[in-house]
């Protein structure tokens, strides 16, 4: 039977404060400034395209688009291990997206849905077993530079993994609202489906009607086997146990910025840049063409910048990234929201990682990632967590969109 969650009868944790009420703008920004930064990998084992990073069993581990896939980091920055091939072969890989620590001692498991397939190695790159997942959908490769969320994503939680699968497919980030996260046995037994972003998180009915950075749901696992979910449009957060169900719902009291036109061309131009063949074409004729093709598809966007374009789950902590046009035509910028669970209110910060960070996991007091250089090539790098932050005001019910919905633009009456 399945289970729906409408609006009226989610009741939200309350985020307490004695404060007056104010906006999120209000809350200090965290800097973590560039001491707190280690960079691990050694400057003559650069990575490109990397897809996922992981700390385990004394080792760093770094998944990577291209062969040689999976490298392996000692914590003196020694390149100590590094193997993985392409193909259709047992322990190939045809489209690898996340690692994590494998059931054995040093072993690593390693999530590729281009084979439909998580295959676990041991510390040398020796396939170890492997396990067969359900097709995803059909998701287009270059999915990562069309929209934020991440439809390839997949998380291990205690005797399976959870990861979404897209029936009709994925070409714009709107498909992303048709996902189901399923949770797919170790024995092989038949997923179970944990939520249908489609008929189950509140936004999707009255979520924009346009495609072009449209906010999509936003998902990740927490360390206690938890799944925590954005409903970006309803501006709630979800906490759901392995099984699916749900244990607490919080409204977030964040305020949303204009989608200006400087956002609208950032995006188009880079569509633009990455569709263009001829070298002929300048990087004037490009920015032309953009800013023409953004004014004409200008209801293709939303009015509002997203609530979030990417979600990590800590240890008692969910970190939401804010939307920063001017740092990535997708909005991959350097600040996140947190929401804090590990006292007996939730609170609230927003917190600044380094320049050229980009965290993959983030523990209690460490984040783990990569650091961009000048040249866009990447090394392993960790930053150290900052232990403060503080309370919200209490939040307002989320406002209906002020623009066309889902629903109306399919020409029925709002919900």
């Amino acid at each position: 039977m399945k289970r729906f969650l409408p609006w009226f009868v989610i009741s939200a944790v309350a985020v307490g404060s004695s404060c007056d009420p104010g906006t999120d703008l209000d809350w200090p920004v965290i800097p973590i400034g560039p001491l707190s930064l280690t960079v691990v990998s050694a400057a003559e084992d650069p990575l490109w395209e990397v897809r996922d990073v992981l700390a385990h069993g004394g080792t760093f581990w770094a998944l990577t688009a291209s062969a040689p896939y999976v490298h392996g980091f000692a914590p003196t920055g020694e390149l100590t291990t590094r193997f993985g091939t392409s193909g259709d072969g047992p322990g190939e890989f045809r489209f690898p997206s996340a690692v994590w620590p494998g059931k054995t001692p040093g072993s690593l498991t390693v999530w590729d849905p281009g084979s439909f397939s998580a295959f676990t190695f041991s510390g040398y790159g020796a396939l170890l077993s492997s396990l067969r997942a359900p097709v995803p959908g059909a998701i287009r490769s270059d999915i990562a530079s069309v929209t934020f969320g991440d439809p390839f994503r997949a998380v291990r939680v205690a005797g399976g993994l959870v990861t979404a699968r897209y029936e009709s497919g994925v070409n714009h980030g709107t498909d992303l609202w048709s996902g189901r996260l399923v949770r797919i046995p170790d024995d092989g037994g038949d997923p179970q489906v944990l939520i249908d972003f489609a008929t189950e998180l509140p936004g999707a009915a009255v979520r924009p009607a346009g495609s072009l950075l449209a906010p999509v749901p936003l998902w990740d696992g927490c360390p206690d086997g938890r799944i925590a979910v954005l409903d970006p449009v309803a501006r709630t957060l979800l906490m759901l146990d392995p099984d699916g169900d749900v244990r607490e719902t919080l409204a977030l009291p964040w305020d949303l910025a204009p989608l200006d036109s400087d956002a609208r061309i950032a995006y188009m131009t880079a569509r633009v840049r990455s569709e263009v063949e001829d070298a002929s074409v300048s990087e004037a004729e490009i920015v032309s063409h953009a800013t023409e093709a953004a004014r004409s598809a200008a209801e293709m966007f939303p009015v509002e910048e997203p609530l979030g374009i990417d979600l990590k789950c800590a240890t008692g902590t969910v970190w939401i990234r804010e939307f920063d046009a001017t740092s990535h035509p997708l909005g991959f910028g350097p600040l996140w929201r947190t929401v804090s669970f590990d006292g007996e209110t939730p609170t609230l910060s927003r917190i600044v990682f380094p320049s050229g960070f980009n965290p993959y996991r983030i523990t209690e007091a460490l984040a783990i990632g990569v650091l961009l250089d000048p040249v866009g090539l990447q090394r392993v790098a960790t930053v150290s967590l900052p232990q403060s932050s503080r309370r919200s005001p209490s939040p307002s019910p989320p406002p209906k969109p002020t623009y066309p919905t889902v629903v109306q633009a399919q020409g029925d009456s709002e919900p």
